[in-house]
């Protein structure tokens, strides 16, 4: 076979749509996560949670949410202290939707509720605890880092 430009020229088209095909079939066999799958409707009803997270800060004291040794601890304020609470906690893990948690409030007599670190992987998370008493509705969110 002689080499000449002609050769040269199909040489570099037939790699180039070589890589274009192999490209293809890598990215349709790539995995990709939407943060969340219904964020238009919930991007619909943001101004619901602003309005949410306007009544949890007018709150004497604010949600607590902190690490122990073996725990993820919600320490509700005072201002709920005899009072009945509803809602939900959501830790939600960005980067894989199979991790995410979503638990029913339950504080006990003091305000409390513990959630074991071993139901949670080592990562990054977001804890968002929507919980309403008395007839009134709040909403904090807070990163955590599980070690």
């Amino acid at each position: 076979m002689k080499w000449n430009w002609g050769t040269g020229i199909f040489i570099v088209i037939v790699l180039f749509l070589g890589a274009c095909v192999a490209f293809i079939f890598y990215a349709q066999h790539q995995k990709f996560n939407m943060v969340e799958e219904d964020y238009y409707p919930k991007e619909l009803r943001y101004e619901e949670k602003l309005v949410k997270m306007r009544n949890a800060n007018a709150l004497t004291e604010q949600l607590q949410v902190k690490l122990d040794r073996s725990n993820l601890v919600m320490q509700f304020p005072v201002d709920f202290h005899g009072k009945k609470l509803t809602g939900n906690i959501n830790i939600y893990r960005p980067s894989d939707e199979k991790l995410d948690i979503i638990l029913p409030v339950s504080a006990d007599t003091s305000l409390t509720q513990a959630i074991p670190l071993n139901r949670l992987s080592k990562g990054r998370y977001v804890v968002k605890v929507d919980w309403s008493s008395g007839g009134k509705e709040f909403y904090k969110e807070q990163d955590i880092f599980i070690p």
